[in-house]
């Protein structure tokens, strides 16, 4: 790399893999030109995100404690659906969930075809609460909550928001019935273990010992992906674990690019939003601005769990979320009227005098 690395193998891995995601982006920019392709890869988003959610249910219910029934992690963990972490397969959902819900409440939605999207994001939004995942609860509230705030600008949107509505009553409706009790306090715990981590748990430990390796190297960082290489040095508590991500995907980024990196990526999302934005006045009627706001709200509900996990370490995820970035950020080219333009021989010629 630049010689600034702690480890130069580790950092171009990494670097390798975001030059991965950047290819991606690059395919998905060359692909999606038209209507019909952007409305396939919705409808594909929507059919894997609830094929995965009924299969992360049935799973569930007759979990043996291994992956796909067989596999057995070696370090543990708290599996759901094909994830070990079940903080992961909720970032997954976040992002996915906003897709099919956005998509019932346009107008390209009628009929039976409404119902069964509206269905497909409940299943969907409903698995983040049976996952257990508190940081995914949080984020699909706030999304939910950024939705509500678009609804109520548009003022006319009344079947829009009864429609939501209903989404809502289904998704309760999901979790009464298949969450129960233990869905119940493991929301109710949410308020006690966010004490208890401000009070010195762990991940507040991580959080102290990660400022501290700022601090060391402030302006350019340790180095891309060295972070579980450099913290023991820092670790401030005895565990038996291998702390192998920071939880915090700020924080993580701020170790190990610097306050360079860190203002890149403000950068970065400043110009995500400021551009979907501009998209969204007419979401129900436009295809770009539906787009738009269903991409935006799953990169927003990845952020707002990146603050408690590392979702954007794990390369499916990060993957994902780096095209509804692009998605969300691109320029209007859905929907649009294209004009022939004329040819000369096709031309009316000119009156004879």
């Amino acid at each position: 790399m630049t010689g600034r690395t702690v480890y130069r193998y580790q950092s171009f891995s990494d670097a390798m893999l975001y030059g991965a995601y950047g290819v991606l982006c690059f395919l998905v920019v060359q692909c999606l030109h038209r209507t019909a392709q952007v409305k396939t890869l919705a409808l594909t988003f929507s059919a894997y995100g609830f094929a995965l959610a009924l299969f992360a249910l049935v799973q569930s219910m007759s979990s043996n404690g291994k992956v796909y029934w067989i596999s057995t992690p070696r370090f543990g963990g708290w599996i759901y659906g094909p994830y070990v972490n079940h903080n992961h397969y909720a970032g997954l959902m976040e992002m996915l969930a906003p897709i099919p819900l956005v998509f019932s409440l346009t107008r390209f939605a009628r009929g039976p075809r409404r119902t069964v999207a509206a269905v497909a994001g409940a299943v969907m939004a409903s698995t983040i609460f049976l996952s257990g995942s508190r940081g995914g609860m949080a984020a699909f509230a706030v999304q939910m909550a950024v939705l509500s705030a678009v609804l109520i600008r548009r003022r006319k949107s009344r079947r829009t928001a009864l429609a939501l509505g209903v989404f809502l009553v289904i998704v309760v409706g999901l979790l009464a019935w298949l969450g129960g009790g233990e869905l119940t306090q493991r929301m109710a715990s949410i308020h006690t273990e966010a004490r208890r981590e401000l009070s010195g748990g762990m991940r507040m430990g991580i959080n102290r010992d990660g400022l501290k390796m700022f601090a060391h190297k402030p302006l350019l960082g340790w180095g891309l992906g060295v972070f579980p290489d450099v913290y023991p040095q820092f670790r401030s508590f005895y565990s038996n674990f291998f702390v192998n991500e920071a939880h915090d995907d700020y924080l993580q980024l701020l170790v190990e690019m610097g306050a360079l990196g860190f203002a890149t990526m403000l950068w970065f999302l400043l110009t995500l939003y400021r551009n979907a934005i501009k998209k969204l006045g007419n979401w129900p009627e436009d295809t770009n601005g539906a787009v738009a706001l269903a991409a935006v709200l799953g990169v927003t509900g990845i952020l707002v769990h990146s603050f408690v996990d590392f979702n954007l370490q794990i390369p499916a995820n990060a993957a994902l979320f780096y095209v509804l970035c692009l998605v969300a950020a691109m320029e209007p080219r859905f929907g649009l009227s294209r004009r022939k333009p004329v040819r000369r021989s096709e031309a009316v010629p000119a009156a004879s005098g």
